[in-house]
């Protein structure tokens, strides 16, 4: 996934860039397609506060944590998009009916490669 960092009241780390590209990199497996992120990370006050977005084919993700820590407030960004990830997954991957898929199709040849659809019609007679 490629990503672009921004850096707001705060000096650039790459230890911390790299911790977050690790973090993405390991919740990027739940996406279907490749994508692109913006990960923009601020100091208001005393809490860290960081922001992503990814944008793929499918949809759009954004999720935003702040926390005292700033690698804290990576470890929550993670954990929100993983749970949207998985949330469009699950969608993307069951939207179709099993019977019409080609796993379902399979399950209906039998030992003599011999193809039973399942009949619509009923013959009149």
């Amino acid at each position: 996934m490629k990503s672009n960092y921004t850096f707001k009241h705060l000096d650039y780390s790459e230890s911390l860039v790299a911790y977050t590209n690790e973090k993405l990199d390991e919740i990027g497996q739940y996406l279907l397609k490749d994508g692109r992120s913006t990960v923009y990370y601020s100091k208001n006050q005393h809490e860290f506060v960081v922001e992503v977005s990814i944008n793929t084919r499918q949809k759009f993700f954004k999720a935003s944590a702040s926390a005292q820590d700033i690698y804290v407030a990576v470890d929550l960004i993670a954990d929100k998009l993983e749970k949207q990830f998985l949330k469009v997954k699950d969608i993307y991957m069951d939207h179709k009916k099993w019977d019409l898929s080609k796993e379902g199709r399979l399950n209906k040849v039998n030992e003599q490669l011999e193809f039973k659809p399942a009949t619509r019609w009923k013959k009149v007679g």
